[in-house]
């Protein structure tokens, strides 16, 4: 008999399998088709269990920004979102480009993170600290972004990054020139990162790709070290969005439908689905500041476009779970017997209204406010531990940090 059942429908090896999940010690320890025995027994059929979803782009603020967001607040707003892990970004305020901040950024997590994490370091001439500091990811800027600071010379801090370097690629130059930055500020930095990276042969995850020529190059020059990402807003919400509303100001910002049809085009080969949840208060947006919260809504968003006929459950498993568990290394995580126990349960048919001020983030507004979605996350599982049911977060928060391949 096992700790705990799990039985229901479960998406496994892109199948959807009717069965039970056994789990003892926070541990997978049987998957089968038939009825398992449990001490408790969690009776799922009308709901489906994913793989614990992952978001490989957050920003959760804290340090000197604890009125935009909170570990604490984050990380309920990941849970609640059915995200089980989360990337932490390091253009925070104070940045983290040394030792000393990233130790401090480390022990913020300790004890007050819900999901679990991976934590990642700045790069900008600053490389012996780089290499100490044992990150779980690292991070550059082509051209500055919130926290305004950006790489001088990339291909240095390409070549420097211990691990998997994730980019924000904007061509700091051409932001100079060119403040609004249209496509071409994108597209010409993805275009100079592939050039560097055909040399440099070192992983590398191009965030939030937002343009038709920035999704080509990646694709057509296909280099198996590199990966990509794409937002919910790049894909649910154009340029005309935020005419109607400036609150929708983000880097890179909303495009035209010709580059949103361009990312639906080719949203198969999209590896990586990732929020960029970038918190801030209502009176920063109103003075200008970048960014879009969207913990809380892009799972329910995804299956919204599965209900639609748009995309497949499975997509959402490759993109939130499969790739990110490749891409960055981390270990324990797929579904497997042995692993952790750790799973996002959706109600594919449940109809809601997105309501911000429900919301656990401190950003208490939403670009799809009012609007009705369907597909919802109605629990949250990790390491065997029920962490979030209809909509309440049960608990106290344990996330640890995840077991990443370091370089």
């Amino acid at each position: 008999m096992h700790e705990l059942v799990l039985r229901g429908k479960f998406v496994l090896d892109d199948r959807i399998v009717e069965g039970s999940i056994g789990i003892d010690n926070g541990r997978i320890s049987k998957i089968a088709t038939g009825t398992l025995k449990g001490e408790r027994e969690l009776e799922l059929s009308r709901f489906l269990i994913l793989p614990g979803l992952i978001d490989t782009h957050v920003h959760l603020r804290d340090f000197k920004e604890r009125k935009k967001e909170t570990i604490e607040s984050g990380t309920k707003a990941a849970l609640h979102g059915g995200i089980t892990a989360v990337f932490d970004m390091p253009n925070t305020k104070p940045l983290i480009l040394n030792i000393k901040t990233f130790e401090k950024r480390l022990k913020l997590f300790r004890g007050r993170a819900h999901t679990d994490y991976a934590l990642s370091f700045l790069i900008r001439d600053n490389c012996e600290e780089a290499k100490k500091a044992k990150a779980d990811f690292y991070k550059a800027f082509m051209g500055a972004s919130t926290g305004g600071v950006y790489s001088e010379n990339f291909e240095a801090d390409y070549s420097c990054s211990p691990g998997v370097l994730s980019v924000h690629a904007e061509e700091a130059e051409l932001i100079k020139e060119k403040p609004e930055r249209p496509p071409e500020v994108e597209e010409r930095a993805i275009e100079r990162a592939l050039d560097i990276a055909e040399r440099i042969k070192k992983p590398l995850n191009v965030c939030h790709v937002s343009t038709s020529g920035g999704i080509n190059v990646i694709l057509r020059e296909n280099l198996p070290w590199v990966s990509f990402e794409v937002t919910p807003h790049h894909l649910f919400l154009t340029r005309k969005d935020y005419e109607k509303n400036p609150l929708l100001k983000v880097y890179p910002p909303l495009r035209s439908e010709e580059h949103v049809r361009a990312l639906w085009e080719n949203f198969s080969k999209i590896p990586i689905i990732a929020s960029d949840h970038a918190p801030h208060t209502i009176e920063d947006k109103e003075k200008g500041s970048a960014g879009i919260p969207g913990l809380e809504t892009e799972v329910s968003l995804l299956l919204d476009a599965v209900n639609r006929g748009i995309i497949t459950v499975f997509d959402i498993v490759e993109k939130m779970h499969d790739n990110p568990v490749r891409v960055f290394g981390i270990r324990g995580r797929d579904f497997k017997v042995g692993n952790e126990a750790t799973f996002t349960v959706v109600d594919p048919k449940r109809q809601w209204t997105v309501r911000p001020e429900e919301f656990y983030t401190k950003a208490k507004w939403s670009p799809w406010e009012g609007r009705k979605l369907k597909g919802k996350v109605v629990m949250t599982i990790i390491r065997g531990k029920v962490v979030m049911e209809g909509d309440e977060i049960v608990g106290k928060p344990k996330g640890v940090r995840l077991n990443v391949q370091r370089g």
